[in-house]
């Protein structure tokens, strides 16, 4: 408590107190750190997104042009040796594609194929994943 000098008539003053205890500057600082963990930890989050969107992109772009390359070689070229049913991804951590061709089932005729083509990558768990990109190819000819 804050005394000021002697009023007349013997009374001393009291002064308002100015400043933070040790206790509320206490308080003050674990509040604060709370929330730069709450922070810290959505900045880490969001990179993991970023992180696994960023991958999903490359394998569906990686997926579209393999899906181009069978539209463009047509029908009679499905089962050649020019498209490997596995093949390995670049820009993807462990990155791996499959594409597989059969028969469409619908079809009211056999000139028509399903191809399914899927590329996965590795990178951990919440990272790793796949995409798959479907492709029913016809016989016009």
């Amino acid at each position: 408590m804050h005394l000021s000098p002697r009023r007349p008539g013997g009374r001393r003053r009291r002064l308002p107190r100015r400043g933070l205890s040790l206790i509320e500057l206490l308080v003050t600082i674990t509040v604060l750190a709370i929330g730069l963990i709450g922070v810290a930890a959505m900045f880490a989050a969001s990179y993991k997104t970023q992180v696994q969107a960023h991958f999903a992109s490359v394998a569906t772009d990686t997926a579209a042009t393999r899906i181009e390359e069978y539209k463009a070689a047509g029908y009679n070229a499905i089962g050649d040796d020019a498209f490997p049913r596995a093949f390995a991804v670049n820009g993807l951590p462990q990155g791996t594609g499959v594409a597989s061709y059969r028969p469409y089932p619908d079809a009211n005729s056999t000139n028509q194929y399903l191809i399914e083509v899927t590329v996965s990558w590795g990178g951990g768990p919440g990272i790793a994943g796949s995409v798959s990109l479907p492709l029913v190819l016809s016989n016009h000819g």
